[in-house]
């Protein structure tokens, strides 16, 4: 069972240190139960929230992945204020706290919470993991990157994302969101675009052999924590280690290679005949 302190422990254990960034992505059911009396689902979404931010101090920044890619696949209008994140549960009850800033992308928002959270979050951005984003931002203040319960499975790194806009793969392209984007209300302009997976293809992702690869090579630290675990990185580790493994396979992050079709895309982009 989870104790009031083991939280703080297992962050330092995994390279992460008071004043830091931190991007944290979560699933506390695998972690199991804690040892605190629980009257609500709150009271669980609050005692990792001031742990976190107890062991972070004034000078640290939580940062969340609060995405809704819904968004782009259907249409709908995104208020960066009000629209829930399905993120899971832990990032909507930070999106939804006193002082948490949220980003402006209709898919991709990170919502920060800390001495950092408008350097990181504030401000106009159009592209989902572009340079001006708050990935590209985070990725400038080498954030530490923190999954929580998750370990080394095939999900739980959303950052590898942003570095395979970063670096470019031939299975992603350029989507436009065309539909209202507010922020409490009022429209921000300007043309909103985030790098998606062609569908079909067969392309699926798969995050463990990346994961497992920056462990072997002492680049991320992983512990056990409660019934789950928790493993440590940072973004310079990541961006480094992965644009390697990207020269190797340009398909490292995917269960294998798209099954491309001649005289599909994006088979004419690969294959181009005259």
């Amino acid at each position: 069972m989870i104790q009031l302190g083991d939280l703080s422990q297992a962050l330092s254990g995994v390279g992460v240190s008071p004043g830091d960034t931190v991007l944290l992505q979560s699933d506390l059911m695998r972690c199991g139960p804690i040892n605190i009396k629980v009257l609500s689902r709150e009271d669980i979404l609050e005692f990792y929230l001031k742990e976190l931010q107890s062991y972070l101090g004034a000078e640290g920044t939580l940062v969340v992945l609060t995405a809704y890619g819904d968004y782009l696949r259907y249409g709908k209008a995104y208020d960066k204020k009000e629209s829930p994140s399905l993120s899971g549960v832990f990032s909507e009850y930070v999106r939804t706290r006193p002082g948490a800033v949220r980003s402006a992308h209709p898919v991709l928002s990170l919502t920060a919470i800390g001495a950092k959270a408008r350097e990181i979050c504030d401000g106009d951005h159009f592209d989902g993991f572009g340079y001006a984003s708050p990935w590209g931002r985070i990725h400038r203040l080498n954030a530490k990157l923190v999954t929580l319960g998750y370990g080394i499975a095939p999900h739980g790194m959303t950052f590898l994302h942003y570095l395979e806009n970063l670096y470019g793969v031939p299975y992603q392209y350029n989507k436009y969101a065309d539909f209202p984007v507010l922020d409490d209300g009022e429209i921000i302009p300007g043309v909103f675009t985030t790098p998606v997976r062609y569908l079909d293809f067969g392309i699926d992702y798969d995050q463990t052999r990346f994961k497992q690869r920056l462990v072997d090579k002492d680049l991320a630290r992983v512990l056990s924590f409660g019934r789950g675990v928790i493993l440590g990185t940072d973004c310079d580790s990541v961006v480094a280690e992965g644009c390697k493994a990207l020269a190797e396979d340009r398909y490292t992050f995917l269960v294998q290679p798209p099954a491309f079709r001649e005289g599909e895309i994006p088979y004419d982009l690969v294959h181009h005949k005259k």
